[in-house]
């Protein structure tokens, strides 16, 4: 895999890179832990992170994921390509025949129909060789295409030599109208998209992709593109929930105490019951909003199941209240096989879904008529993510107070003195950072030029942030964009008590960061791992300055403005 495992993928979600040029900067040590400070913590080894908690993850690390995946031009373009899985870099390999400097070719993939895609977030890896972008030509698109026929392509991306991360945030589909702007400008409104078909809804998306558009390149600019990590985010931004076998939550209801939940190792949770109407199912408890929303179920009946003639009935319904409940998803006996898998998928629009603290909402499934036999519920996934505090998406933002207090910190629990000077820029609204890079201390890590900044939470401020996208918007003048480059920052997260773990994800140079314009970049990564017991409540970033040309008193303060966790 090369350098797969070198970088994280900033969703949800796993980066890679190939190649043996990238820098991605110097090694960092994790803080050292303040009630041991003699005995710094070791680096953790790098592994290759789990999955996302995401709707879909395609991270083409074995060759089934590369099925599927076709190729097609785009209205008149004669392009082809060939698509094969690379085993060596784990990428789907994309080998393009160029009939045309206006070829527009698509790389696509059918995927399950989600539901309801607005103010979602999608996200594609696409790695470039130097002939693709040395005329300045080559773009990238995202597309997405629904069950309607409608299809939507996202802005253009200008792709750079190596890996590009190519992404939509908060996707929404305009009207299609012309509209007319207070300087009687007139545009047409396709919402956060480039061009969409007409009436395109982000609903029922049963396909996605990249685009790739020659736009004046020639045609006899040959090689390999590959693509990884595609992935799509649901609004929440940190993906459904996957009920597992062995939560407690599960439970049997509307039965006589003989009926009980019971679990058959990795074949999932299973009741007999006796009689109509006795429910197995998982208490999902609020805060929580399932308005719009949907849950997916696999479950398997048995042979005596079958036998008897019963019914299964997903349902989602309230555990409080009126118990208002959605039960349109009806299987009849007829359509189940004993013993084989049967999939639905369950929606509702009803209003009456919003769970509050001490609440909960019960989904699964309920058996209806005269019943005999076993059944079970093999996977479910909930398709929002509860919380017991805000999930965000939020945004942390500086003030004077907050500084006052000591809310944003150095951590320089060393008392050496280099360390950043923190002070608040009224004008911008952002925290000042002079990073003092002049400065020499024994400590390694501060010699070594790493400035660690972040915002230290309150009890229970901060959401369950596995999976949870972290951006940082700084600007960042001249000084490190042309006169002095090589700068990098890390963006982490750490207890703020105990053990004082900390989650520290690999460097992000300036030149990968997203351009905002006005010295103005985001640079943002994807959270998993995160330390628990306690959770993480210190989240921030280090600012990696061994890689400057110069390190002098001069430079400039860097201003942050916000963290975003979405």
């Amino acid at each position: 895999m090369l350098q797969k495992l070198l970088i994280a993928l900033c969703t949800i979600f796993v980066l890679s890179a190939c190649g043996g040029d990238l820098d991605l900067g110097p090694d960092t040590l994790p803080d050292q832990n303040p009630d041991n400070p003699e005995e710094p913590e070791e680096p953790e080894e790098p592994e290759e992170p789990a999955e996302p908690r995401i709707l879909t993850f395609v991270p083409f690390n074995e060759a089934a994921q590369a099925d599927g995946w076709a190729s097609r031009c785009v209205e008149t373009c004669n392009a082809t390509a060939e698509l094969s899985w690379n085993e060596s870099e784990e990428v789907l390999a994309i080998e393009p025949a160029w009939a045309s400097d206006e070829d527009q070719l698509e790389v696509f993939s059918p995927i399950d129909e989600v539901n309801d895609l607005e103010g979602s977030h999608i996200s594609a890896w696409v790695f470039v060789t130097d002939a693709y972008v040395s005329d300045g030509n080559l773009a990238a698109h995202l597309v997405l295409g629904n069950a309607a026929g409608g299809t939507a392509y996202s802005r253009a991306f200008e792709v750079e030599a190596g890996w590009n991360r190519i992404e939509m945030w908060e996707m929404m589909a305009g009207t299609g109208e012309t509209v007319t702007d207070d300087e009687g400008n007139e545009s047409v409104d396709y919402g956060t998209f480039l061009t969409h078909s007409d009436g395109f809804e982000l609903r029922n998306v049963n396909e996605f992709g990249v685009v790739f558009a020659a736009n004046g390149k020639p045609t006899d600019v040959v090689g390999q593109l590959w693509l990884d990590n595609v992935t799509v985010t649901p609004a929440s931004g940190t993906g459904p929930l996957i009920v597992e076998a062995d939560d407690e939550a599960w439970t049997v209801m509307d039965a006589p105490g003989e009926v009980t939940v019971q679990r058959d190792g990795e074949g999932g949770v299973y009741y007999e019951p006796t009689a109509a109407d006795q429910k197995l199912v998982y208490l999902l408890e609020g805060p929580v909003d399932l308005v719009g929303r949907s849950f997916d179920m696999t479950f398997t009946v048995d042979q005596a199941f079958k036998d008897s003639g019963a019914d299964v009935q997903p349902i989602i319904q309230q555990n409080f209240g009126s118990y208002t409940g959605e039960f349109g998803c009806y299987v009849g006996n007829g359509s189940l096989t004993a013993g084989e898998p049967y999939e639905v998928t369950c929606a509702t629009e009803n209003e009456a879904f919003v769970a509050e603290e001490g609440q909960n909402i019960r989904v699964g499934l309920q058996v209806k008529n005269e019943v005999a036999g076993r059944v079970t519920i093999n996977s479910m996934q909930i398709n929002i993510v509860s919380s017991s505090g805000d999930s965000g998406p939020f945004t942390i933002t500086p003030t004077q107070e907050a500084i006052d207090a000591g809310t944003w910190d150095v951590d320089n629990w060393q008392g050496l003195a280099g360390a950043a000077e923190l002070s608040f820029d009224a004008g911008q609204g952002a925290l000042s950072i002079a990073p003092n890079w002049q400065v020499t201390d024994p400590d390694e890590q501060y010699s070594e030029g790493e400035r660690t900044v972040m915002y230290v939470a309150g009890e229970g401020e901060l959401p369950d942030l596995e999976g949870a996208t972290v951006g940082v918007e700084l600007y960042l003048g001249d000084y490190y964009t042309t006169e002095n480059p090589g700068l990098a920052l890390q963006i982490f997260i750490q207890q703020n008590s105990g053990s004082y773990t900390g989650n520290y994800g690999s460097n992000i140079a300036v030149a990968a960061a997203e351009d905002l314009g006005d010295g103005w970049y985001r640079f943002e990564r994807v959270m998993t791992g995160v330390p628990t017991e306690p959770t993480a409540q210190r989240v921030g970033l280090k600012l990696q300055g061994a890689g400057l040309e110069t390190r002098e008193a001069e430079a400039e303060p860097i201003l942050l403005r916000a963290i975003t966790v979405e």
